[in-house]
């Protein structure tokens, strides 16, 4: 009996002793693929608060989530006087950890506007609210449950449309792990697995949170990058496996109207959520790659391919949206377009992934920083919403 508990007693110690070592050695190889995201009971995931690494996957920047779970520094929730606030909501285009805080377009939207007439020479924070994957279902959640409480002037959607109506759809969207609405009797209201189950819930809670065990996060990010290296987009067939190019065009069939009807319902009542708070309030339809491609021999050969005569529906169909809502719209792509154009630069892509794709590298975000920064001052000069400006449609004067 006793050499039988000795054996166990050393087969656990050396087990114990393999663990802790690999969990060391997996705590600095995670230094290559940091982790920043768990569980959420209101959105599916948010970010980890205190978490930090370098993210060197595409682009490459040290990413560090501030206490309250967003990126950035701490900041107290009690304005300081003299200041204007800005709260940016969005997906992975807008949290932006391919490249360093400071060059994200948020903050250069901070810096821009702090010279406009309208502010005084007041001070301009930008707090960044992105998260990566999320829809607009649960920035409309972050805005109410996170924004909100750091009294922001201004508040800006950034819409991705290469996902986000995709994100908002229960019956398009593959993950599940977050909240979904439908219309019923006119009304937006919960539903899915995440809202009605809790068996899911706690399913997605472990899908989110054993990724800070090491080894499996381990595992899974390097499956994932062996998996992404076996699909690279090309100028010849620009395909992007995490888009949908449905988008470019009116909804093919019932799902599709479906989710455009509800996103442009989350859109309106993220609207009407920051009108209630007395902040200024303006959506920004972002770009995809192709749509601001330098030469226009691609996006031509895209758009044929897709039987399109440009790739300007979604960004007009949104300017559409606030129109008819009352709320200010700015559609990035067609002005990126031009910039992409005229100075023959990628605005998307970086040294370790294809140019002109993916999300974008710091000229992007300067250029797309600045331009919603005058955007924005020119609101605050009119004292209110700013008259909308759409790409315009194929042959209509402009």
């Amino acid at each position: 009996m006793k050499k039988a508990a000795v054996r166990l007693l050393s087969a656990l110690f050396g087990v114990a002793a393999g663990l802790l070592l690999a969990e060391a050695g997996i705590a600095i190889a995670n230094r290559w693929f940091p982790y920043f995201y768990a569980f959420d009971a209101q959105r599916g995931w948010a970010l980890k608060p205190g978490v930090a690494g370098w993210w060197r996957r595409e682009g490459g920047a040290y990413v560090s989530i501030n206490r309250d779970g967003f990126r950035g520094p701490d900041l107290p929730k009690a304005k300081p006087p003299g200041t204007v606030r800005i709260a940016v909501l969005g997906d992975s285009y807008v949290q932006a950890t391919q490249v360093p805080y400071e060059k994200t377009f948020p903050q250069v939207i901070a810096r821009n506007l702090a010279r406009c007439p309208a502010l005084g020479g007041r001070r301009v924070e930008a707090l960044n609210f992105g998260v990566d994957g999320y829809g607009t279902a649960q920035e409309l959640i972050t805005l109410k449950q996170k924004a909100l409480a750091y009294s922001p002037d201004i508040v800006v959607l950034a819409i991705f449309l290469g996902n986000d109506v995709r994100n908002n759809s229960i019956r398009l969207e593959e993950s599940r792990c977050r909240p979904f609405y439908v219309y019923r009797d006119g009304k937006l209201v919960a539903v899915g697995p995440f809202e009605t189950s809790k068996s899911f819930r706690l399913w997605c809670m472990a899908q989110y949170n054993y990724r800070h065990s090491g080894i499996l996060a381990l595992l899974g990010d390097a499956w994932r990058v062996l998996r992404e290296r076996r699909a690279r987009p090309s100028a010849d067939y620009p395909m992007e496996p995490a888009l949908n190019y449905n988008i470019y065009l009116p909804p093919p069939d019932q799902a599709w109207r479906q989710a455009w009807r509800v996103t442009e319902g989350l859109i309106a009542e993220t609207a009407e959520v920051a009108a209630a708070r007395h902040a200024l309030f303006l959506a920004a339809t972002l770009d995809t790659g192709i749509q601001v491609w330098p030469a226009a021999g691609p996006r031509q050969r895209f758009e044929r391919m897709l039987g399109v005569a440009d790739l300007f529906y979604p960004d007009r169909r949104i300017a559409a949206l606030g129109a008819r809502e009352g709320f200010a719209v700015l559609a990035l792509a067609e002005p990126l377009q031009r910039y992409a154009e005229q100075h023959h630069a990628y605005l998307h892509g970086f040294s370790n992934t294809p140019m002109g794709f993916g999300h974008w590298n710091a000229l992007g975000h300067r250029v797309a920083g600045r331009l919603l920064a005058a955007k924005l001052c020119a609101m605050l000069n009119a004292g209110g919403p700013a008259t909308d400006s759409a790409p315009a449609k194929p042959g209509a004067s402009r």
